[in-house]
């Protein structure tokens, strides 16, 4: 691991904009998490209202990446972290004087969507210019390493702020680590990055990122795995996790902080994961074991559709914490571990001038995949009992094993045809 990358200024400015932002928006997911199922009480429409955010990023997700291509990225990214931090101040000041009713998460959920679809394809690719290309593994492991260490307590400080202070402190927290993010960006002191040329229409430049998906098999059968993960894993846990704590077994806003921070203690630990793999495989073996880990970890969440389980459960609300939250702790290392070797394989993969609408593009599929498993669970953990949610999970793990099957052909076809690539693409670890 190349820790030297911390003298490197750029580097660090990075690192604190991705972590203050990351902090931020967790500690106000929670928060907005507790403060819709106490305001709603129902999964179906809190699905709705994570599904609402899905939206902007289905119908405009492709064009934002190639907008991040043509835009100066710093720049991009400092105007949006400005305004997202006017708007939270905007909030602030307005809970102190009427309460958040649900038209106003709407609101809130559709501007968070807009500024996160824009973020997204800019950040991403302007790693890629603050390191070198080689550095690529290394940088991302210590990203999301310092990242997911800051998120640490991100969940219990948002929980404890929001039970103790209201939905006003969160916003006036996450407006103030808003406005440092974009402060760090502007002081970012890159060379010139090359951008896309704004000659040809929108329209055809889209088609060009479009054609990743077509020309590379393994890309595809990236994307597909991951379109899986958002449709059956994700939005059981983002919806499921919560509900179930709170509404099936009656525990507290705390008990639901706790899990959330098992969460982000799983991703912080696999940095010893990825240090173990990049020594001893290539970035696709990598891959692939990141893949059985996740299906593994989801294992242990089909003991839901025990009746004697959830009786045990019910029984005791420490049991509840601890079996949540070891599933959450293995589930994220492995899915941090994949991650890493995920964005590594595609920045590697993909032309530097085509990754932001590749970007945009796999994230508006990824987004289709959110809002119809939503939907899904919301229907499921409001209307029938819980075999039936847990049945689907598995169904879906078991499908993400079969999509990976073409990648790991293509791969083996590479390497017999071209060793000097393989060699290459390892070099860069």
């Amino acid at each position: 691991m190349k820790f030297h990358l911390f003298a490197n200024p750029n580097f660090s400015l990075f690192l604190f904009r991705h972590s203050t932002s990351e902090f931020g928006t967790i500690c106000l997911n929670v928060a907005f998490a507790l403060y819709i199922l106490a305001l709603t009480g129902s999964a179906g429409k809190f699905a709705s209202i994570l599904a609402l955010g899905v939206i902007p990023q289905i119908l405009f997700g492709p064009f934002a990446g190639v907008w991040a291509d043509r835009l100066d990225k710093r720049k991009l990214l400092c105007s949006i972290d400005l305004i997202y931090g006017i708007f939270l101040l905007s909030l602030f000041f307005f809970s102190l004087f009427q309460p958040i009713k649900e038209t106003m998460i709407y609101v809130a959920v559709l501007f968070f969507s807009v500024c996160n679809l824009l973020a997204v394809p800019a950040y991403t690719t302007l790693l890629q210019h603050v390191v070198k290309k080689t550095e690529l593994t290394d940088a991302i492991a210590l990203d999301s390493t310092v990242v997911e260490s800051v998120r640490v307590l991100a969940p219990l400080i948002g929980t404890l702020l929001y039970t103790m202070s209201g939905i006003e402190a969160v916003f006036l927290l996450n407006a103030v680590l808003s406005l440092s993010s974009a402060a760090s960006t502007y002081f970012m002191n890159l060379p010139s990055i090359p951008r896309a040329s704004s000659s040809s229409s929108i329209i055809k430049e889209l088609q060009e990122g479009l054609q990743i998906f077509t020309t590379d098999l393994r890309i595809s059968s990236l994307v597909l795995n991951g379109l899986f993960t958002h449709i059956f894993l994700f939005p059981f846990v983002m919806i499921g996790f919560p509900y179930m704590i709170k509404q099936v077994f009656g525990g507290s806003d705390i008990d639901f902080g706790l899990v959330e921070s098992a969460q982000t203690m799983g991703s912080v630990c696999s940095i010893i994961g990825v240090i173990l793999l990049k020594k001893r495989f290539s970035v696709s073996h990598s891959i692939g074991i990141g893949l059985i880990g996740i299906v593994a970890a989801v294992f242990p969440l089909l003991l839901l559709g025990s009746h004697s389980f959830l009786q045990h459960l019910q029984t005791s609300p420490f049991a509840v914490v601890l079996f949540y939250s070891l599933v959450s702790y293995f589930l994220f290392s492995m899915f941090n571990i994949y991650g890493v070797f995920f964005r590594t394989f595609y920045q590697q993969t993909i032309e530097s001038h085509m990754l932001g609408r590749f970007i945009s593009v796999m994230a508006m599929l990824f987004a289709v995949g959110r809002l119809i498993g939503f939907q899904l669970y919301g229907a499921l953990f409001d209307s029938t009992e819980l075999v039936y949610a847990v049945f689907v999970l598995g169904v879906g793990m078991l499908a993400k094993i079969f999509i990976h099957i073409p990648f790991l052909r293509m791969e083996k076809r590479r390497r017999a045809s071209c060793p000097n690539s393989t060699q290459k693409m390892n070099d860069g670890l």
